[in-house]
Protein backbone atom coordinates (compact mmCIF):
# COMPACT_ATOMS: atom_id res chain seq x y z
CA UNK A 1 0.00 0.00 0.00
CA UNK A 2 2.44 2.40 0.63
CA UNK A 3 4.12 1.78 -2.47
CA UNK A 4 1.41 2.65 -4.74
CA UNK A 5 0.72 5.45 -2.70
CA UNK A 6 4.79 6.78 -3.12
CA UNK A 7 4.43 5.81 -6.83
CA UNK A 8 0.63 7.93 -7.43
CA UNK A 9 2.50 11.02 -5.45
CA UNK A 10 5.12 10.53 -7.46
CA UNK A 11 3.80 10.42 -10.69
CA UNK A 12 1.05 13.49 -9.95
CA UNK A 13 4.28 15.58 -8.49
CA UNK A 14 6.11 14.95 -11.35
CA UNK A 15 3.77 15.07 -14.61
CA UNK A 16 1.61 17.79 -13.49
CA UNK A 17 4.85 20.22 -13.59
CA UNK A 18 5.67 18.10 -16.95
CA UNK A 19 2.09 18.88 -18.03
CA UNK A 20 2.68 22.32 -17.22
CA UNK A 21 5.85 22.76 -19.05
CA UNK A 22 4.50 21.60 -22.10
CA UNK A 23 1.60 23.57 -21.93
CA UNK A 24 3.54 26.26 -21.16
CA UNK A 25 6.41 25.56 -23.52
CA UNK A 26 3.62 25.17 -26.65
CA UNK A 27 1.60 28.46 -25.52
CA UNK A 28 4.96 30.41 -25.67
CA UNK A 29 5.64 28.93 -29.01
CA UNK A 30 2.33 29.80 -30.29
CA UNK A 31 2.47 33.18 -29.10
CA UNK A 32 6.24 33.76 -30.52
CA UNK A 33 5.26 32.44 -33.89
CA UNK A 34 2.22 35.49 -34.24
CA UNK A 35 4.59 37.93 -33.18
CA UNK A 36 3.37 39.12 -29.65
CA UNK A 37 6.22 37.64 -27.87
CA UNK A 38 9.98 37.74 -29.43
CA UNK A 39 14.06 37.07 -27.58
CA UNK A 40 15.05 39.13 -30.09
CA UNK A 41 17.47 42.43 -28.31
CA UNK A 42 15.59 44.58 -30.42
CA UNK A 43 12.60 45.10 -28.54
CA UNK A 44 13.84 44.56 -25.01
CA UNK A 45 15.47 47.27 -23.14
CA UNK A 46 18.64 46.48 -22.28
CA UNK A 47 18.20 47.11 -18.65
CA UNK A 48 14.86 45.12 -18.66
CA UNK A 49 17.18 41.89 -20.58
CA UNK A 50 20.11 42.09 -17.99
CA UNK A 51 18.15 42.45 -15.04
CA UNK A 52 16.09 39.73 -15.83
CA UNK A 53 18.96 37.64 -16.68
CA UNK A 54 20.16 37.96 -13.48
CA UNK A 55 16.86 37.26 -11.91
CA UNK A 56 16.93 34.02 -13.84
CA UNK A 57 20.18 33.09 -12.46
CA UNK A 58 19.12 34.38 -8.72
CA UNK A 59 15.84 32.10 -9.43
CA UNK A 60 17.96 29.27 -10.11
CA UNK A 61 20.62 29.60 -7.29
CA UNK A 62 17.82 29.75 -4.61
CA UNK A 63 16.20 26.55 -6.34
CA UNK A 64 19.58 24.79 -6.13
CA UNK A 65 19.89 25.99 -2.90
CA UNK A 66 16.91 24.31 -1.30
CA UNK A 67 17.19 21.22 -2.89
CA UNK A 68 21.02 21.69 -1.36
CA UNK A 69 20.04 22.22 2.03
CA UNK A 70 16.76 19.78 2.06
CA UNK A 71 18.97 17.10 0.73
CA UNK A 72 22.11 18.01 3.56
CA UNK A 73 19.24 18.02 5.99
CA UNK A 74 17.26 15.03 5.38
CA UNK A 75 14.08 16.44 4.45
CA UNK A 76 13.90 15.10 1.00
CA UNK A 77 13.32 11.48 2.02
CA UNK A 78 11.62 12.41 5.12
CA UNK A 79 8.46 11.07 4.42
CA UNK A 80 9.45 8.30 2.22
CA UNK A 81 8.68 5.33 5.36
CA UNK A 82 5.17 7.36 6.63
CA UNK A 83 2.13 5.17 7.32
CA UNK A 84 0.03 8.34 5.75
CA UNK A 85 1.40 6.68 2.26
CA UNK A 86 -1.40 3.71 2.76
CA UNK A 87 -3.94 6.24 3.44
CA UNK A 88 -6.33 7.50 1.05
CA UNK A 89 -5.93 10.75 -0.85
CA UNK A 90 -9.49 11.81 0.96
CA UNK A 91 -8.82 11.07 4.15
CA UNK A 92 -4.73 12.76 4.15
CA UNK A 93 -6.81 15.83 3.45
CA UNK A 94 -9.09 15.58 6.77
CA UNK A 95 -5.65 15.03 8.43
CA UNK A 96 -4.43 18.29 7.03
CA UNK A 97 -7.47 20.22 7.44
CA UNK A 98 -7.69 19.25 11.13
CA UNK A 99 -3.99 20.33 12.07
CA UNK A 100 -4.43 23.34 9.86
CA UNK A 101 -7.59 24.30 12.13
CA UNK A 102 -5.82 23.00 15.65
CA UNK A 103 -8.45 21.05 16.14
CA UNK A 104 -9.20 17.37 16.71
CA UNK A 105 -12.45 15.21 15.84
CA UNK A 106 -13.62 13.34 18.52
CA UNK A 107 -12.74 10.28 17.08
CA UNK A 108 -8.98 11.59 16.26
CA UNK A 109 -6.13 9.11 15.80
CA UNK A 110 -4.06 11.90 18.12
CA UNK A 111 -0.42 9.68 16.76
CA UNK A 112 -1.49 9.78 13.14
CA UNK A 113 -2.55 13.73 13.59
CA UNK A 114 0.96 14.15 15.05
CA UNK A 115 3.02 12.64 12.31
CA UNK A 116 0.84 14.56 9.92
CA UNK A 117 1.51 17.96 12.29
CA UNK A 118 5.56 16.66 11.90
CA UNK A 119 5.48 16.26 7.85
CA UNK A 120 3.61 19.57 7.37
CA UNK A 121 6.41 21.64 9.13
CA UNK A 122 8.99 19.45 7.49
CA UNK A 123 7.82 20.45 4.46
CA UNK A 124 7.88 23.93 4.95
CA UNK A 125 11.39 24.32 3.03
CA UNK A 126 8.95 23.92 -0.34
CA UNK A 127 7.90 27.63 0.07
CA UNK A 128 11.45 28.62 -0.43
CA UNK A 129 11.20 26.72 -4.17
CA UNK A 130 8.05 28.18 -4.70
CA UNK A 131 9.74 31.78 -3.95
CA UNK A 132 12.76 30.86 -6.38
CA UNK A 133 10.42 30.34 -9.31
CA UNK A 134 8.31 33.34 -8.54
CA UNK A 135 12.14 35.50 -9.04
CA UNK A 136 12.27 32.68 -11.92
CA UNK A 137 9.42 33.75 -13.99
CA UNK A 138 10.03 37.63 -13.25
CA UNK A 139 13.60 37.24 -15.23
CA UNK A 140 12.18 35.68 -17.60
CA UNK A 141 9.65 38.58 -18.31
CA UNK A 142 11.93 41.16 -17.84
CA UNK A 143 14.77 39.30 -19.93
CA UNK A 144 12.90 38.11 -23.16
CA UNK A 145 9.04 39.29 -23.56
CA UNK A 146 7.60 42.79 -24.22
CA UNK A 147 3.96 41.87 -24.86
CA UNK A 148 0.76 42.08 -22.55
CA UNK A 149 -0.03 38.46 -23.19
CA UNK A 150 3.74 36.97 -22.57
CA UNK A 151 3.42 39.21 -19.28
CA UNK A 152 0.19 37.91 -17.90
CA UNK A 153 0.92 34.44 -19.07
CA UNK A 154 3.89 34.69 -16.73
CA UNK A 155 2.64 36.82 -14.25
CA UNK A 156 -0.22 33.97 -13.72
CA UNK A 157 2.10 31.60 -13.16
CA UNK A 158 4.21 34.07 -10.62
CA UNK A 159 1.24 34.90 -8.52
CA UNK A 160 0.22 30.81 -8.67
CA UNK A 161 3.56 30.15 -7.52
CA UNK A 162 3.74 32.94 -4.96
CA UNK A 163 -0.08 31.88 -3.63
CA UNK A 164 1.51 28.22 -3.42
CA UNK A 165 4.74 29.40 -1.27
CA UNK A 166 2.29 31.32 0.81
CA UNK A 167 0.12 28.78 1.87
CA UNK A 168 2.91 25.73 2.54
CA UNK A 169 4.39 28.61 4.96
CA UNK A 170 1.17 29.16 6.39
CA UNK A 171 0.33 25.75 6.93
CA UNK A 172 3.68 24.88 8.46
CA UNK A 173 3.34 27.28 11.05
CA UNK A 174 0.03 26.46 12.13
CA UNK A 175 0.98 22.64 12.22
CA UNK A 176 4.13 24.10 14.57
CA UNK A 177 1.66 25.35 16.30
CA UNK A 178 -0.72 22.63 16.55
CA UNK A 179 2.66 20.31 17.74
CA UNK A 180 2.83 23.05 20.51
CA UNK A 181 -0.68 23.05 21.71
CA UNK A 182 -0.64 19.01 21.66
CA UNK A 183 2.78 18.99 23.84
CA UNK A 184 1.35 21.28 26.39
CA UNK A 185 -2.02 19.10 26.98
CA UNK A 186 -1.31 17.07 29.96
CA UNK A 187 -1.97 13.43 28.61
CA UNK A 188 -4.67 11.12 30.16
CA UNK A 189 -3.09 7.88 31.65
Amino acid sequence: MIRRGRRRFLALALGAPLLGGVIGALIVGQVADEGWATRSAGQSPEWARITGIVLIVVGVLVELGALVWAARRGRLRSSRRSPLWAMSMRKRSRLVKQVRRGETAPDADLPTLTVVARQMVDGGWWAVLAAGLVVFNLGQVLAWFTSGVALAIFGLAAALFALTGWRVHRDARRAEAFLRHRASEPTAV
